[in-house]
């Protein structure tokens, strides 16, 4: 076999870029199979001159490849791969990709809800009197713990009281509620969730978002009103909505109708009801005498030592009835 001499470079001629080969081209070359006496060369022949003749005769798909006048067969693309593994690694998108290192890929972070300062939710109410015991409160996902005078309450937090224990919290946002009769009442955003027990609420000037009172018969929306609400421990018992003064529009969970309640009105609403017209015929006003009487034996009304802010407004309903 003659060995090719050392090729003289031309330093008038640029360097030829490698080229590179498709795909299908890449088999085809891998597949022949050729005999030694097609390996012999030109003793003038460079290798670039091979190199160039073989990708142009690639991409004629031509069997022969004609360079300076010598007839080679397509068998000396086997000299040209081998000077090709010699080409810049960026003429061939292909070479060394097994050895090329991939840039592992960090696992996301699932983001984290944000917090205050100290990790602690916002208060929006207070605690502001407790008359008797037990009033427990349970913090989040806390534990139920005693209740204490001027403690807060966040959005979740739920407030209960047993026996004859009573308790009165104001809101950041102007309402406040007294509970008792085993109540179990727990915020929520514009939302007071009674389950059971006694409540009244009432608001000291203008409300800063509108507030309603969610019981297991329906929603009670507060419009600057003093409303009476009385979930029985009995579950078939039917809730009661009595309005001391100002009106309360009260809706059931999956209706947009309301029935509206004015001073000294009330309505009993039986679990399972889903007629608000049928409701709306059912609002009966109190009698003066059973109005004084509720009034006056009110413990929600009469048990702290501080006077109801709207009393002389209830009064002066149950006089006009």
């Amino acid at each position: 076999m003659t060995r090719l001499p050392k090729a003289e470079v031309n330093p008038t001629i640029a360097p030829t870029r490698c080229p590179t080969l498709p795909e299908n081209q890449r088999l085809k070359l891998n597949n022949l199979k050729v005999r030694p006496s097609l390996l012999t060369l030109s003793p003038t022949l460079t290798m670039q001159h091979v190199l160039r003749g073989i990708a142009l005769a690639l991409r004629g798909r031509s069997l022969t490849v004609a360079l300076k006048g010598q007839s080679l067969t397509i068998a000396l693309a086997i000299a040209g791969g081998i000077a090709l593994a010699g080409c810049d690694s960026q003429s061939d998108p292909f070479r060394n990709r097994a050895s090329t290192p991939e840039t592992p890929v960090e696992p996301a972070q699932e983001s984290q809800p944000a917090t205050g300062s100290e990790g602690q939710t916002e208060a929006i109410a207070t605690i502001q009197a407790i008359v008797a015991n037990p009033v427990s409160v349970t913090l989040g996902q806390g534990e139920p713990e005693p209740a204490q005078i001027n403690q807060t309450m966040a959005y979740g937090d739920q407030i209960r009281t047993a026996d004859q224990a009573l308790a009165e919290v104001g809101l950041v946002n102007g309402a406040m509620f007294r509970i008792g009769g085993n109540a179990a009442l727990t915020l929520q955003p514009s939302q007071l969730r009674l389950d059971a027990g006694q409540m009244i609420t009432w608001v000291e000037g203008a409300l800063a978002e509108p507030i309603e009172i969610v019981t297991p018969a329906g929603i009670a929306g507060i419009r600057g009103t003093t409303v009476f609400v009385n979930i029985e421990d009995d579950p078939n018992a039917p809730v009661e909505i009595f309005s001391w003064e100002g009106e309360v529009a009260f809706r059931l969970a999956d209706s947009e109708n309301e029935v509206v309640l004015t001073s000294g009105e009330q309505l009993f609403i039986y679990p399972g009801e889903r007629d608000i017209e049928a409701l709306s015929q059912q609002v009966q006003p109190l009698d003066r005498a059973a109005a004084q009487e509720r009034l006056e034996g009110s413990p929600l009304i009469n048990g702290f030592s501080s006077p109801l802010p709207t009393r002389p407004e209830i009064e002066a309903t149950v006089d006009a009835l």
